[in-house]
């Protein structure tokens, strides 16, 4: 057996979907035997995590077998991530998934990311020891809370001095992303989370949603109404993050609106990633009838992802 890593290409779409769906099926099948539906991602899922960074995604490939492995980062300024990353189960213990984890690093070092990291479920044990033995560290959990929309009805909308308006529906999309990067800054110095909007919107993900207090944009939050996987209605909300120096909520407001952007799309569930050290966010999922589905461990290569209590910088590094 001889295994190379390299750049992934257009034409390896479909190779890489299938590696996905059969190395997290079998995941799926051994270890959640709970779960009745598990299904492949979408074409335009695995396709966009391409064009996000063409030069970050790799696949590794059997001089016999052809694509066996994949792996994927993401870049959001200085902070960069990966994931997923996916092996074939035959070929699982035989070193491949470190050797994607090891390109994925060493191209999030030269493009000057200074806070790299990853997310894996706790439970994983064959992966969590991988990881830690390269020498990640872990960093916390980040919580996946999740909420069923099927038998409610919408949240009514009142905001108090807190407008939320659509990303998609503004004339003033380079101002709006501009304001993004400077939450973003604010929150992590370097951090910059437009090109996660921009890719919503290219690729007709979702929309963001944008909370301004007394005319000032003062946070927002990525949702994405269509599932990473076929046939899940699950809405998700990919990033929610408000600017630190502002201290009325935006968390409420910006969770309302895109529980009701949710309902519009016909979502029957919507989920939202809450880091185990921020107790306010988590206090208002509970209060809203949220429930813990998910917990990812947070391990750092380098840096740090600048989560605290008294900040609201909600995401997941889970692809």
């Amino acid at each position: 057996m001889t295994v190379t890593v390299q750049q992934m290409k257009v034409e390896d779409l479909q190779d890489v979907k299938r590696v996905d769906m059969i190395a997290w099926g079998e995941l799926i099948k051994r270890d959640y035997p709970d779960v009745v539906k598990f299904t492949s991602r979408t074409d335009q899922n695995i396709l966009s995590f391409l064009h996000s960074d063409a030069k970050g995604a790799f696949v590794a490939c059997d001089d016999r077998a052809g694509v066996i492995g994949s792996s994927f980062c993401h870049v959001w300024g200085k902070t960069g991530w990966v994931g997923p990353i996916s092996v074939l189960p035959s070929y699982q213990g035989r070193g491949v998934g470190k050797e994607l984890l090891k390109s994925s690093l060493r191209y999030l070092e030269d493009r000057a990311c200074f806070n790299i990291g990853l997310e894996t479920m706790p439970e994983n044990q064959v992966n969590l020891g991988m990881y830690l033995k390269v020498g990640m560290r872990p960093e916390g959990f980040v919580l996946v809370m999740g909420r069923k929309l099927d038998e409610v009805e919408p949240p009514e909308e009142s905001f108090g001095e807190v407008t939320v308006d659509r990303y998609s529906e503004s004339d003033v999309k380079g101002h709006l992303l501009a304001q993004v990067k400077r939450i973003s800054n604010a929150l992590s110095p370097g951090l910059d989370y437009s090109s996660e909007v921009v890719l919503t919107q290219e690729y007709s993900f979702g929309d963001t949603l944008v909370a301004s207090h007394r005319g000032k944009v003062s946070g927002f939050c990525v949702l994405h109404t269509v599932p990473r996987r076929e046939q899940m209605e699950v809405a998700s909300i990919r990033i929610l993050a408000t600017d630190p120096a502002v201290q009325d909520d935006m968390v409420g407001p910006l969770v309302t609106a895109a529980e009701i952007m949710a309902v519009d799309a016909r979502s029957l569930e919507i989920s939202l990633p809450v880091p185990a050290q921020c107790r306010r966010p988590l206090d208002i999922a509970f209060s809203r009838d949220y429930q813990l589905v998910q917990a990812y461990a947070r391990l750092m290569w380098m840096g740090g992802s600048s989560v605290t209590e008294k900040t609201n910088n909600l995401c997941t590094w889970s692809g």
